[in-house]
């Protein structure tokens, strides 16, 4: 056996000799590189290999590409031996992530494992018609400024007066305010903001609705007709996926009942009323050990402040300070806390967690989370970006940052082919462009100046109604048309083709993000030659089971 230490540049040369083929008779799963107190064996390169993306696979395993998968199996161990020696895998921050990672794992296994939510034939039909999905209203509305004004278009109506008389004197949306308030279009209730359908669709036709706040404005809404919708293919599908999770809320409400019988989970209530207490009077401290104070108490465990705690700090806002009773405590954990831990409980009685597969994704997980979080802290210290590097790099990159390529055009857009003709001849004569264009072009001023002219790009097709694609394969200067685009004919002349490029104010966003990424690559590079020449004396490499695992070809 030959043993030798690798440096980045023994690795290279060693590399280009090899490529996979398999091992010998004698041992099955020989080790060919040891890091530390670590062992990269054949079995371990097999199993890289495999789960690399097929399109960084070739039809064979080049010898550079075997060198470039080994020197990251190494340089992975490396960062795993210093992330471990600079304590990450002891820091609560780690732990805190991995406890989290390790509940979700195990609730995900057993609800996979337990749940059943097959949708069955004509389930769904069921729920299309219990739930009205299929029903299509026509809205009629009174859009006001203020409530005051709301209630009293509401109590005209009551009264007697037509919604429609009502809507022409009080609605602010003159649109639908011309039309008695209709608004010309069918709605069914995945067409209308949730918390709005679920007051809407109660409703019978000819019914007028209390007062709805939508933004600033208050609405008074009337059913003014309704029919059954032809549900589309994709709105199925979406229904469908709906009623199966709805489906499977409910299955897993009944495990999550019939586990907490099975544990005695019950709720220490004095606990929970002193930490709503210490929460009233300290906002959010609750004492110097939160997982020590016991909310819940269930056979062979507990639920803790500390995982209250946790819980308000993966929603979003300042859930903690909101708490004003013990009622309002177990009523977020019951719904947030109790489900998942009484998951996770019966999923590690069930030994779920002491599974090969199980164990080995678990421990996969908390290596990518070293890694991170040494990588995290490495460019955290290394890499600063002042406001004059981005002006810098933002100079010297200036072909980096440019809008996309665009036709500046003077256009002449009519209803008819003929009246094109009549006008491109007109120009031909020697007529102003500009001139006509302001007295015959039919496109709206919000796009183009009085004389016709705009600019557009590819990406704006389907804005243009097939103008965009004429305009970029004519040739500049000349005069083009009539082309049949969706709102009539167009003539029009391409003054220019560019590029222009983005200020400052407008790339700024990706100037940052480019040159962050450029320095973080280049200072882990650095670190990572750092740890080849820190670590080199604990790496090696077995050269005759190398060659006998990988033939040169």
């Amino acid at each position: 056996m030959r043993v030798f230490s690798l440096s980045c540049g023994t690795l290279i040369s060693l590399a280009l000799l090899l490529i996979f083929t398999g091992c010998g008779p004698q041992d099955e799963n020989p080790t060919v590189a040891e890091v530390g107190d670590q062992t990269i064996t054949v079995r371990d390169v097999r199993g890289f290999l495999a789960k690399l993306p097929e399109h960084t696979k070739g039809e064979e395993a080049g010898k550079e590409q075997l060198r470039v998968h080994l020197q990251t199996m190494i340089d992975t161990e490396l960062l795993l031996m210093e992330a471990r020696s600079q304590g990450f895998d002891r820091s609560s921050a780690y732990l805190t992530k991995m406890n989290r990672i390790r509940k979700a794992k195990l609730v995900d296994e057993y609800e996979r494992r337990t749940i059943e939510a097959t949708v069955e034939d004509g389930e769904v039909e069921e729920y299309i018609d219990q739930e009205g999905l299929a029903r299509a209203i026509r809205l009629g509305e009174i859009v006001v400024a203020d409530l005051e004004t709301a209630e009293k278009a509401a109590k005209q109506i009551e009264a007697g007066a037509s919604f429609a008389d009502v809507a022409h004197k009080l609605s602010m949306n003159e649109e639908t305010a011309a039309r008695g308030g209709d608004t010309g279009r069918f709605a069914t209730k995945a067409d209308i903001i949730p918390v709005i359908a679920e007051k809407l669709f109660g409703l019978t036709e000819g019914s007028v609705s209390d007062p709805v706040r939508i933004g600033n404005r208050y609405i008074v809404f009337k059913i003014l007709d309704e029919m059954t919708a032809q549900l589309n293919l994709r709105q199925r599908t979406r229904i469908a996926k709906e009623f199966e999770r709805k489906k499977r809320g409910i299955a897993k409400a009944k495990l999550v009942a019939e586990l907490r019988d099975r544990y005695r989970l019950e709720p220490v209530r004095d606990a929970i009323a002193a930490v709503v207490e210490a929460l009233r009077t300290g906002a959010v401290d609750v004492g110097p050990a939160p997982s020590a104070i016991a909310l819940y108490q269930y056979d062979g465990g507990e639920i803790t402040a500390a995982d209250l705690i946790g819980a308000t700090k993966s929603r979003k806002g300042s859930i903690l300070e909101t708490f004003r009773d013990a009622e309002q405590v177990i009523s977020f954990a019951e719904q947030y806390i109790v489900p998942d831990v009484m998951i996770q409980e019966a999923a590690r009685r069930q030994g779920i967690d002491r599974e090969e597969m199980v164990a080995r994704w678990l421990e996969e997980q908390g290596k990518q989370l070293l890694v991170r979080g040494l990588r995290s802290k490495v460019l955290k210290e290394r890499v600063t970006i002042a406001e004059d590097d981005l002006r810098q790099y933002y100079e010297a990159n200036a072909e980096r940052f440019l809008h996309p390529e665009q036709t500046e055009v003077q256009e002449i857009l009519v209803r008819t082919e003929m009246e094109a003709l009549r006008l491109k001849g007109m120009i031909e004569d020697g007529a102003a462009f500009g001139d006509l264009a302001k007295r015959h072009s039919i496109r709206s001023l919000e796009v183009r100046d009085d004389e016709g002219r705009f600019h557009v790009h590819r990406y704006e097709s389907p804005q243009f109604g097939g103008f965009v694609e004429a305009a970029v394969e004519a040739q500049i200067g000349e005069l083009t048309g009539p082309v049949e685009v969706q709102e009539g004919y167009s003539i029009f002349k391409v003054l220019s083709r560019e590029r222009k490029r983005e200020t400052f104010a407008e790339a700024e966003m990706r100037v940052r993000s480019q040159l962050r990424r450029e320095r973080h690559r280049n200072a882990f590079n650095e670190y990572m030659e750092e740890l080849h020449s820190r670590y080199e004396s604990e790496v090696s490499i077995h050269e005759h089971r190398l060659e006998a695992a990988f033939a040169v070809r």
